[in-house]
């Protein structure tokens, strides 16, 4: 493990209102856990230490009894999330982690190798990718932290790299359901297909 990664800003993004799933897909189960919590096992598995940001009661109480730490908000942007968060995290931050909170079968070594490859560079942003497919989660360097809390929308924080003419270095994945994520029913289906085949990982 990079002996800076705990440097990082983590910031686990659960605020969204799963409209296309029907129901919170952040509390559906995969092997007895909830998603959330595959997401969040696979940070700290890498080191680093997650925060949480939600807009539920239901995710807030969850994590909180599994002592992952948590704040909710009611801003209705993407942008609020990323606010709230980089608010909250320590000033002093290498950089910023934006994972969502939806894409429980990254691997805990792909996100070391992004905290490698941007300690080689930090003025430089860092993205996981499949190929020529750009995915997340995506790590910030710390000079964006005024731009990131100046900006306001629900595109994300992509923008921000793009106004600041930032260069963004892909990592490969090892495999390319790293990057899925839950948005709908079939797509958790996938998912727990191929967790069913892999195991933990």
């Amino acid at each position: 493990m990079n002996r800076n990664i705990q440097q990082i800003g983590c910031i686990l993004m659960a605020s969204g209102l799963s409209v296309r799933y029907g129901k919170n897909k952040l509390l559906e189960k995969l092997d007895g856990r909830e998603i959330i919590l595959h997401t969040a096992g696979r940070l700290a598995e890498a080191g680093m230490k997650p925060l949480a940001v939600t807009r539920s009661e239901e995710v807030k109480t969850l994590l909180d009894r599994e002592g992952i730490a948590c704040i909710i908000h009611n801003g209705p942007l993407k942008s609020d999330t990323i606010h709230e968060g980089i608010r909250y995290l320590k000033p002093d931050a290498a950089g910023y982690l934006f994972m969502p909170a939806d894409q429980p079968l990254i691997k805990s070594s792909s996100l070391q190798r992004m905290a490698e490859q941007f300690f080689r560079n930090p003025e430089r942003a860092v993205r996981l990718a499949w190929g020529d497919i750009p995915g997340s989660p995506v790590l910030f360097p710390a000079s964006c932290r005024e731009a990131l809390l100046a900006y306001r929308g629900d595109r994300g924080g992509m923008d921000v790299i793009r106004q600041q003419g930032i260069p963004c270095d892909p990592v490969q994945a090892e495999y390319e359901w790293e990057l899925w994520d839950a948005d709908t029913p079939e797509k958790m289906a996938e998912i727990r297909a191929i967790y069913s085949r892999t195991g933990r990982f």
